[in-house]
């Protein structure tokens, strides 16, 4: 009876699995730990056969000094444990490492795409598995490297047919350090456990080759466990994202798969619509990655159809915005407009749907008849915006916003003498008022807010839905959440609205130098602070699995104010403050 292997978990393999699962906590979602559960389930119940007919046969052994004594299978419970910790500790960093990827967008777009790939690996790993039986036949020295290779090929041969095209898509910056890291790692805690005798591979099965008294046997076989749990949890993210995907032709979603659905997803191949909604979400995360890149940090918070629909809802946002700022006239801009408001009506019609209606479905021929004058990337924002169980009233809302930066247009139009827009009867600012900048608040960004938290319900359990009391009071507070992140996004653009002729500061004229604005920016940062601070308490009253999600995208963007002050303070009035990566990762890692 001894202690050394539990003195090499507690040493070498317990510390690195707390850390990890410290660090993760926060972000671990259900599927983390659904995905993470069930690989280690898998992992333990495949490798208890194996390493029982190990021992069995004296290919390797555990003198009495180093383990307590009781077995399963024949097995020490200190090795049971390390086959669970292994795995833990491989999937977590993989999960930790993963997280900015949106698998869905990963998925193939052609039913050919990656065909020959996925036939040529999994037949080589099969051939690999047959010479690896054919050694085992033969006996003798490399008996062990046999087995070893014999057992992982099948498993490594499955999950490549299965998710080949995913993990030929997946980012090398995520697969090679989850492979690699936990390892080297283990490598080297091998290598002392053989020095001290904690195991010991018996003589005539292997190969008699090492590196500082790592066993080549031993090398082989962490690589290849970490190579088959990365796989495992490669293909578990490819069959929930291809979930994902389906769901959009439900118009309903599961955290989950249901039972009946795990053979037609692992069978699954890109239907024609399918195949259009992966390249639209695709496009919508390059309009984000260059145009938002805070709520793009913020999202990785998110999982499954939720963080889908949230980078969607905002990719059209921005779609809409830059149609209206960007367009070459007023009068472009005013068809734009209209453009917009056709397209909802098409969603919802005028007297046929209710206020809280989801949108209706539409076929693509007229959807792309009316947006035949928009770029791809930006009808496929209008593609995804109407599938998405949200309500018309904050789309108009955001509407009347965008009414509102095209009467800055209008009115500079006018005074530059160009009188062939309709909308040259505006002859003053459309901010004037304190009451006018709140209304222009809660047009642009209160609107959005109330469609993130309907988007937060409708893809989450039931039981989490608040009444309906309780709705309406998350709904005002989640507005006034959004009226105060607009005004920090105003303070921070003075100075750049004045260039293309807008102001949003109430009673302040175009021509007022920007230094002059430095207190009314003040005070609506001081202003935004004061609104936040009221409705952060709401956000508590979030369903449980988007509360930290949300907490953290509403404290990321709110850093942007601080970056403000900062500015302010050091005098730089011209600077648009901005908030480096890192430091948006870890105020979103401190509100979760």
């Amino acid at each position: 009876m001894g202690y050394d292997y539990w003195i090499v978990h507690l040493h070498w393999t317990i510390p690195p699995a707390v850390v990890l699962w410290s660090f993760f906590r926060k972000l671990r979602t259900p599927r983390d730990v659904y995905k993470t559960c069930f690989l280690i389930a898998i992992a333990v119940t495949a490798t208890i056969p194996w390493d029982s007919y190990l021992i069995r046969n004296r290919i390797w052994s555990y003198p009495a000094s180093s383990v307590v004594g009781p077995t399963f299978f024949a097995i020490p419970y200190e090795e049971v444990f390390f086959f669970f910790v292994q795995t833990y500790i491989t999937a977590t960093l993989y999960a930790v490492l993963s997280r900015p990827v949106v698998h869905a967008v990963l998925l193939p777009t052609r039913p050919s795409e990656g065909r020959l790939a996925r036939l040529a690996g999994t037949a080589l790993f099969l051939g690999i598995f047959a010479v690896s039986w054919a050694k085992l036949e033969e006996g003798g020295e490399g008996t062990y490297l046999a087995l070893i290779v014999g057992w992982v090929a099948p498993f490594l041969a499955l999950l490549w047919y299965i998710a080949s095209t995913h993990l030929m898509a997946m980012p090398l910056t995520t697969l090679l350090p989850a492979i690699f890291a936990p390892t080297l790692y283990l490598w080297e805690c091998d290598a002392r456990a053989l020095q001290r005798g904690t195991w010991v591979i018996e003589k005539g099965t292997k190969l008699g080759l090492s590196f500082r008294d790592l066993e080549i046997e031993e090398a082989v076989f962490f690589l290849l466990t970490n190579v088959m749990i990365v796989f495992g949890m490669v293909a578990c993210d490819y069959c929930l994202a291809v979930h994902d995907i389906r769901s959009y032709e439900k118009r309903s979603s599961s955290v989950f798969p249901a039972a009946s659905e795990f053979l037609p997803i692992l069978l699954w191949s890109p239907k024609p619509a399918e195949a259009d909604r992966i390249k639209d979400l695709r496009n919508a995360i390059d309009i984000l990655s260059a145009h938002s890149k805070s709520f793009s940090t913020a999202s990785m918070v998110f999982d499954g159809r939720l963080r889908l629909d949230l980078l969607a809802l905002y990719a059209w946002c921005r779609v809409c915005d830059d149609l209206i700022d960007d367009a070459s006239s007023v009068l472009t801009a005013e068809a734009n407009i209209r453009l917009i408001t056709s397209f909802l009506d098409l969603l919802y019609p005028p007297g046929k749907s209710s206020p809280d209606a989801h949108p209706r479905f539409v076929s693509a021929t007229e959807m792309d008849a009316l947006l035949a004058d928009l770029n791809e990337p930006q009808r496929g924002s209008f593609r995804l915006l109407s599938l998405l169980p949200v309500t018309r009233p904050p789309l108009d809302e955001l509407v009347a916003g965008f009414r509102t930066d095209l009467s800055f247009l209008a009115n500079a139009s006018k005074q530059n003498g160009d009188t062939s827009s309709s909308s040259t009867k505006a002859t003053h600012l459309p901010i004037e008022s304190d009451e006018d900048l709140l209304l222009y608040a809660n047009n642009v960004a209160s609107s959005v807010a109330d469609l993130c938290v309907q988007l937060v319900w409708a893809h989450s359990a039931s039981s989490s839905r608040p009444s309906r009391q309780e709705q309406e009071e998350t709904l005002a507070a989640a507005r006034e959440m959004g009226q105060a992140l607009q005004l920090v996004n105003i303070a921070r653009d003075v100075p750049a609205d004045l260039k293309i002729g807008r102001i949003y500061l109430s009673g302040r004229s175009l021509d007022e130098p920007v230094e002059n604005l430095t207190a009314d920016r003040r005070e609506l940062l001081r202003r935004a602070r004061g609104m936040a601070d009221r409705s952060k308490a709401a956000i508590e009253k979030l369903p449980r699995e988007a509360r930290g999600g949300i907490r953290a995208a509403c404290l990321v963007y709110l850093t942007i104010g601080g970056a403000v002050d900062k500015a302010l303070d050091e005098g730089r009035v011209y600077d648009r403050a901005t908030v480096k990566r890192g430091t948006r990762a870890r105020t979103a890692w401190a509100a979760l």
